[in-house]
């Protein structure tokens, strides 16, 4: 893919997130509607059994086809016998309270800025 290069530390830089060696997705400030389907293709690629690691502690803004990659991601890396862990900005975890599906990605939030009553 174009756009696609290692890092010295072994990261793999996707355009604008970060895939580490630790299967991290490192994602942006802003998640747009044009990479969700990049974001989309890539989660095909995880292994089974693997434990995927969504870091979205500096993302404050996101496109709303980007809640239905995370309902999908979640599917798929479960359905695989994966793990997908989450860690959370403020915003993004406002996001998935007001959506009402905090509860769908509470077993897999293992960070969040601030902490819900």
């Amino acid at each position: 893919m174009a756009g696609n290069y290692l890092h010295t530390d072994g990261a793999l830089i996707m355009d604008d997130y970060i895939v580490d060696e630790y299967r991290a997705w490192i994602f942006p400030k802003d998640v747009s509607i044009e990479k969700v389907s990049e974001y989309d293709e890539q989660i095909q690629q995880i292994k089974a059994g693997d434990i995927v690691s969504f870091d979205l502690r500096n993302t404050v803004k996101i496109h709303s086809s980007f809640i239905g990659f995370l309902i999908h991601a979640k599917h798929h890396i479960n359905k695989n016998g994966g793990k997908l862990e989450l860690l959370l900005s403020s915003t993004i975890e406002k996001i998935l309270i007001m959506l009402n599906i905090m509860d769908l990605f509470s077993p897999d939030i293992i960070s969040s800025i601030q902490k819900t009553a």
